[in-house]
């Protein structure tokens, strides 16, 4: 009964903190914030909101940097954690002084973001943590307010911290921890593609531990799409991560089986594809990608070794 009332204060608190923020614009004359906010491209200024949440801040965890983050909060920063405990912007600068954010792949899915008439910004949406084998998910929702040109958060709150399903999953056992992938060397032209375009792989070997790949379609002179692949060993076991175009970060794969010609690699979290495989039949590198309900298939034929 306790925790309840201590949680439903916290909600009371929250809820009217947000709706000072919206209604004061974080103490500034509401009128010269909405005529500043009349002055703004909000395509823009939305555009520097996303790259801050998306790269900036998980950045400045990852990387310990105190100078980012001192950017990024403002003096006032407050912040409701899923536990119900309250920090600052002093708290989490001491944090990162302590010890990175040191997650195997970290992403944050922005599902709200709105720039209010009296300059306010919210960013809400849902992160996600991956760690060896498992994803955590929470929920959680920003207030910024722009300060002397600079976006600064002044309230964050966590909730809804929850684990999902493990990328060890699988009917495999222990994931595979040795491997030879050499049959993935050289340069690939796919031979299945549509007409009028040219899809290339290139896979080269950097060392025992790791090989990296390139990947990318063409239109008469025009690259429409490329991705760099990374297949590399992390302790006793393979990951596969691909960096999109225009990612800014890569989505993680957990080699799952690995063969003397091939190898399958699994993210069940990810929407698209879950699953990815490549197997060498021949002169031939076969590949595919699917989410077990639709499976795309490639075939490429060596060019250059």
């Amino acid at each position: 009964m306790k925790k309840s009332k201590l949680l439903l204060r916290i909600r009371i608190i929250c809820i009217s903190l947000i709706a000072c923020l919206f209604l004061l614009g974080c103490g500034e004359d509401p009128r010269s914030v909405v005529k500043a906010q009349g002055q703004l491209d909000p395509d823009k200024e939305k555009g520097i909101l996303r790259h801050l949440k998306e790269v900036e801040w998980p950045q400045a965890y990852r990387e310990q940097d105190t100078v980012l983050l001192d950017r990024i909060l403002g003096d006032d920063f407050q912040m409701v954690t899923a536990d119900g405990d309250w920090s600052n912007k002093e708290l989490q600068m001491q944090r990162i002084k302590a010890a990175p954010m040191d997650h195997d792949h970290f992403s944050y899915e922005i599902k709200r973001l709105d720039i209010l008439e009296n300059g306010t910004g919210i960013i809400a949406g849902t992160g996600h943590i991956i760690n060896d084998s498992t994803e955590t998910i929470y929920q959680s929702s920003n207030i910024l307010v722009k300060r002397d040109g600079i976006w600064k958060a002044v309230l964050s709150h966590v909730s809804g911290v929850s684990e999902l399903e493990s990328m060890h999953n699988h009917d495999l056992g222990k994931l595979p921890s040795e491997g030879d992938f050499t049959y993935l060397l050289g340069s690939w032209k796919r031979s299945n593609e549509a007409a009028g375009k040219e899809t290339f792989e290139h896979w080269k070997k950097i060392n025992d531990d790791l090989y990296i790949g390139l990947g990318y379609t063409m239109v008469d002179s025009d690259t429409i799409w490329k991705e760099n692949v990374e297949l590399g060993r992390s302790g006793d076991h393979w990951h596969y991560e691909v960096l999109g175009q225009g990612d800014s970060i890569p989505t993680p794969f957990k080699v799952t089986k690995i063969q003397a010609n091939g190898f399958e690699c699994f993210n069940p979290v990810n929407e698209f594809p879950k699953t990815i495989k490549y197997l060498r039949d021949g002169a031939i590198l076969k590949a595919s990608i699917s989410d077990g309900s639709t499976e795309i298939p490639f075939e490429f034929e060596m060019i250059s070794n």
